[in-house]
């Protein structure tokens, strides 16, 4: 009973956490092709939501670790596929934190300073953000389908 609730919080934890960081990526891309006026209304409102998917995904090992904690021995911290999906969330952790956040501060504070009319995409300071961010999204996202593979055929198990 126990390992079943702590695999429903750790599933409901990456699905809030990883769903979240999808829905920041287009919420910013759409963002990017809006006037600065728009675009900071649209990136204040998504800021909330993604402050709780940081939440959620900072969630996910700690409750992956109790997981196989409590699984009476059918999951070992040594397996393989453990080991690579640690891996798999610092990485991802890693971009977020590296690439895409930074890149939403400039964002956010060149919508501010920018004319309200002013398209974001065609400030330079954007541009040169957005494609930082486009990197640590595109690839945190393949991280997301590594670790679903990971949990789903356990390699090494």
């Amino acid at each position: 009973m126990l390992f079943n609730i702590i695999l429903l919080l750790h599933i409901a934890a990456a699905i809030v956490g990883f769903g979240g960081m999808f829905a920041h990526g287009a919420y910013t891309a759409k963002a990017f092709r809006l006037p600065a006026g728009e675009a900071k209304t649209v990136l204040n409102a998504t800021q909330g939501a993604t402050k709780l998917a940081e939440y959620a995904i900072y969630a996910v090992m700690p409750l992956g670790i109790v997981l196989i904690a409590v699984s009476d021995g059918d999951f070992s911290m040594g397996a393989p596929w453990v080991s690579a999906s640690f891996v798999v969330w610092f990485v991802m952790l890693g971009l977020h934190h590296a690439l895409v956040r930074p890149s939403v501060k400039i964002f956010a504070a060149r919508a501010e300073a920018l004319p309200a009319d002013h398209t974001l995409s065609l400030d330079g300071e954007v541009e040169a953000a957005s494609r930082k961010m486009m990197i640590g999204e595109a690839v945190g996202q393949l991280m997301i389908v590594v670790a679903l593979i990971l949990m789903v055929w356990k390699p090494g198990n």
